[in-house]
């Protein structure tokens, strides 16, 4: 497992550009030669308030953490690990279900998110191309098991999310948010991350933590 949750963190250099986002290493090695998806649009924001509503009673009660060095909040289990990480430097946000003292330590379940300030604009493009260049990339690596790519807008942000599996000795089932701040043009990427036997027990959970991650349109 600690191989496994290592070879994961490693990647936060090796893909998107030297640390601006995380993606598991696994998939580095996993050739493909898929046709980008055509995204699909959704007109709502990261969940329906219908799902929301209806996941909120089969979770747990959430305890709102500030996130007062991106101006955010998240929202997790009271017994759930928060290392909020230097976000604003290039550092990780790290969410576990298991008790963790640093990024090194194993964990099953969570979530990650890094902060890409500086790509868009050093690319030339505009946030949400910039995320859609790296979402399908991002698609293409993790293989033919991915979900389509689904898009959403709330205010600034533009959300792209996709679903895919990893093989190992506990196999995972990944969800992977890229949120772009259209004013700011700063990228979020957000994992998620559970055992793939208990991804669907888990859903609930995971859409309420993602639909109540808030980050400051203005910062």
């Amino acid at each position: 497992m600690k191989n496994q949750k290592s070879l994961f963190l490693v990647s936060l250099i090796l893909f998107f550009f030297l640390d601006t986002c995380l993606m598991p290493a696994v998939l580095m090695a996993k050739g493909t030669n898929t046709t980008s998806p055509t995204p699909v649009t959704l007109t709502a924001t990261n969940v329906p308030t219908s799902q929301v509503a209806t996941n909120a009673a089969t979770t747990p009660s959430l305890i709102a953490h500030d996130l007062t060095e991106i101006h955010g909040s998240i929202s997790l289990p009271k017994e759930w690990t928060l290392l909020p990480g230097k976000l604003l430097e290039g550092d990780v946000l790290l969410a576990t279900k298991e008790k963790i003292s640093g990024e090194n330590d194993p964990y099953t379940t969570g979530l990650s998110m890094t902060l890409d300030r500086n790509g868009a604009k050093d690319s030339g493009q505009k946030p949400t191309e910039y995320a859609m260049s790296l979402a399908r990339e991002a698609h293409d690596k993790a293989g033919d098991e991915a979900s389509p790519l689904r898009e959403s807008q709330n205010g600034p942000f533009h959300e792209i999310r996709f679903d895919f599996p990893i093989a190992g000795d506990l196999p995972l089932q990944i969800t992977e948010v890229l949120r772009a701040n259209e004013k700011t043009g700063t990228l979020a990427v957000i994992l998620w991350q559970s055992p793939k036997e208990e991804a669907l027990a888990l859903q609930g959970l995971r859409d309420t933590v993602l639909a109540g991650l808030t980050l400051d349109p203005e910062k």
